[in-house]
């Protein structure tokens, strides 16, 4: 039995800290006390030392699975630093050295050593495996292993049978599951595909308290940009003063860039398809300063440590809340006040729907792909996935690249694989790095939403050989379907979510604290957009800002325009909010009261046609002229009372449902005002 004496002595000894992180004490202590466990930390927190530490205290060797193929030897550099005894076992070093490192953990030469999931394959290393003295089992990324998780990999599937082989010997060893984006139902999946009984679960650190969470609405792409520029600008002089841009799309990423670029600003650009040269030169750029921004897709930010990011921004909703918090949660490192800042538009649903109908094809698009292949006659088809495309009718070249995946994994075909991939990295489709790709069994698509989608399209592009290893009829293939369909429905659940959050009108922090599972918080931070009355993300634009991201030619049309239309802007947040005069008030609370009695049925559109008293067909069918409501303001321009509901809106007097037809209802908040229990300011055009 260890000590506290003894835990803080190896701590100070072996890491040079004197105590401590959240959460980590006890972690340590379960498994120095003999414990199975379950960690859910996020990025950042310091969930490595969890195993770090019992492993220079225990017995034996501490084997850690990991994913990171390509940080693997900066981490173990990392502990050789430290004159800790590490290493790694992966495909980037020869068969003699790996027999090498084995021998030498027999001898005890290495406490902890590092191997990719891949490796469990080989019977070869599992015989290796089996002769050694494993103290300790730890399973980082583990929600790999779960098919409800958002990178689910095939591989981890087999860690259960590992963990029962190691526990076959005299020895018992004791598992560490680790993660950083697990919620509730992921956590006891990974419980139950690892074959643990009643391990102690830990569930700390989500709450950080340095980062000031918002969601801004905006309906235009100069929006989103005037946004980007004015968070950039406004971090320049800051502590660091560096930012990181998520975009969805790589178009998005140079968009972005080149805007900024024309700032003066120092951007870097980061996606799949630059060149590795470009992506490398990139992340030093920003990583040293040299760039004080990177604009770049998802396929950044695994292993980056820059404690001095001062913002996140997201130019395009993500896909998870999941992915959403392991993004923001590289902001802030260094304990210093951080924002993080969505830019959300409905519309960038659609990129997402279109993400996830290539990585999960439907069984008609399976069936036609391996028609397809079948009727060229060949045994050997040189085919890209975007000429399958064209033969089977299929509009999404990454739907093709999916369902030749499956129809691999179940045996129907066999596939040359690209010479630039080392035997421990999964193929093209099945991206190493957490947190970008979902991998699959035969009956799952081996794509995940998350991926480094112009990865994927590019590789589709090329050529790669097919090899036929049946003739199986089209209707009787081993492509578990409903599996398909089952990962399909959960991509697009966990987008939902995604848009149940960015239309939230409570804390958001409190929002990502309840979907991990993590009890111990505030329901109101009193920091984020929806607690703070005066959130700095959200104020409007002036119009000086958006016009700065219009093309020439474009702004002086659309400032000719803007003089002979004096309501233009007031729907677009150009317009401060003000106080309102008695007849605004009256008008707003006119407006909401008939908001309420339609009971969020129906959009802009018909709100505004109801109160002018219109006889409508969309009107009268609905019976509105039935409300004691129905054209209270029949003076009022249709216009002008589109110009009051978004400022409504704006206020969070009213709520505009998720979805391409959003109805209108109101708020809390809007029936105080409705009832002049309190005043809001809104962003109306001045009186002339």
């Amino acid at each position: 039995m260890h000590s506290t004496f003894d835990v803080l002595t190896s701590l100070r000894q072996h890491f040079g800290f004197a105590d401590f992180r959240e959460g980590q004490r006890e972690v340590v202590t379960a498994i120095l006390e003999g414990k199975d466990a379950v960690v859910v930390m996020p990025t950042g927190s310091g969930k490595s030392l969890c195993y770090q530490l019992p492993a220079m205290m225990l017995g034996g060797a501490t084997v850690v699975v990991s994913p990171l193929i390509a940080l693997m030897k900066d981490q173990v550099d990392a502990l050789q630093a430290r004159d800790l005894p590490a290493t790694f076992i992966n495909s980037s070093i020869a068969a003699a050295e790996q027999g090498a490192r084995i021998n030498a953990l027999r001898r005890g030469d290495f406490k902890l050593v590092y191997v990719a999931p891949e490796r469990f394959r080989s019977s070869r290393f599992l015989e290796a495996l089996q002769s050694l003295r494993v103290s300790l089992f730890a399973v980082d990324e583990a929600h790999c292993i779960s098919t409800w998780g958002h990178d689910f990999r095939p591989d981890y599937l087999r860690l259960k049978n590992v963990i029962q082989l190691l526990n076959s010997g005299q020895t018992p060893t004791q598992t560490l599951a680790l993660t950083a984006t697990a919620t509730p139902y992921v956590r006891s999946d990974i419980i139950e595909q690892l074959g643990l009984v009643k391990p102690s679960t830990f569930v700390s650190g989500f709450d950080r308290p340095n980062l000031t969470i918002d969601v801004v609405h905006t309906e235009k792409e100069r929006e989103k940009i005037a946004r980007i520029k004015r968070l950039a600008i406004a971090t320049e002089g800051t502590v660091g003063g560096s930012g990181i841009i998520y975009a969805s799309t790589r178009k998005a990423v140079e968009q972005v860039t080149l805007s900024l670029r024309e700032q003066g600003l120092g951007v870097a650009a980061y996606h799949a398809g630059l060149g590795d040269a470009a992506r490398v030169k990139a992340q030093d750029d920003f990583m040293s300063g040299r760039a004080q921004m990177i604009v770049a897709t998802n396929a950044f930010g695994m292993g980056i440590d820059k404690p001095d990011i001062r913002f996140v921004a997201h130019y395009q909703m993500p896909g998870s809340i999941e992915a959403y918090y392991q993004e923001i949660g590289r902001a802030g490192r260094d304990g210093l006040p951080s924002s993080c800042v969505l830019l959300f538009n409905y519309a960038d649903k659609n990129t997402h729907d279109f993400f996830i109908d290539g990585s999960y094809p439907s069984p008609e698009l399976i069936r036609n792909v391996y028609s397809t292949l079948v009727a060229t006659g060949l045994k050997r088809i040189e085919l890209s996935a975007s000429e399958i495309a064209k033969r089977s009718g299929a509009r999404n070249d990454m739907a093709v690249q999916s369902s030749l995946y499956l129809l691999e994994r179940a045996g129907h075909i066999a596939r040359s694989t690209y010479d630039q991939h080392a035997a421990d990295e999964p193929p093209p489709w099945e991206p190493g790095q957490p947190h970008q790709a979902a991998t699959a069994n035969a009956g799952t698509a081996g794509v995940s939403p998350a991926a480094s989608h112009s990865t994927v399209a590019n590789r589709a592009r090329r050529s790669r050989s097919i090899i036929m290893l049946d003739q199986a009829l089209a209707t009787n293939l081993r492509v578990n379907s409903s599996d398909v369909a089952r990962r399909a429905s959960l991509e697009r659940r966990k987008l939902r979510e995604m848009i149940e959050f960015c239309y939230t009108e409570y804390c958001y922090r409190a929002h990502i604290l309840d979907y991990f599972g993590d009890p111990h918080h505030a329901r109101n931070c009193g920091t984020c957009g929806n607690c703070s009355p005066n959130s700095v993300a959200r104020t409007p634009l002036t119009r000086a800002e958006v016009l700065e991201d219009t093309p020439r030619s474009v702004r002086t049309r659309k400032a000719g325009k803007d003089r002979s239309n004096s309501s233009v802007g007031a729907s677009t947040g150009l317009v401060s909010p003000r106080a309102l005069t008695t007849d605004e008030s009256l008008r707003a609370r006119k407006i909401l009261a008939c908001a309420a009695r339609m009971k969020g049925r129906f959009g802009k559109t018909i709100l505004a046609g109801t109160l002018r008293g219109s006889a409508a067909k969309s009107v009268m069918q609905a019976h509105l002229n039935e409300l004691s409501t129905y054209g209270i303001l029949k003076d009022t321009r249709q216009d002008d009372l589109l110009i009051y509901i978004d400022a409504l809106v704006a206020a969070r007097c009213l709520r505009l449902t998720p979805g391409a037809y959003p109805t209108v209802s109101i708020t809390d908040l809007g029936e105080r005002v409705m009832r002049e229990l309190e005043k809001v300011e809104l962003a109306l055009p001045s009186q002339s």
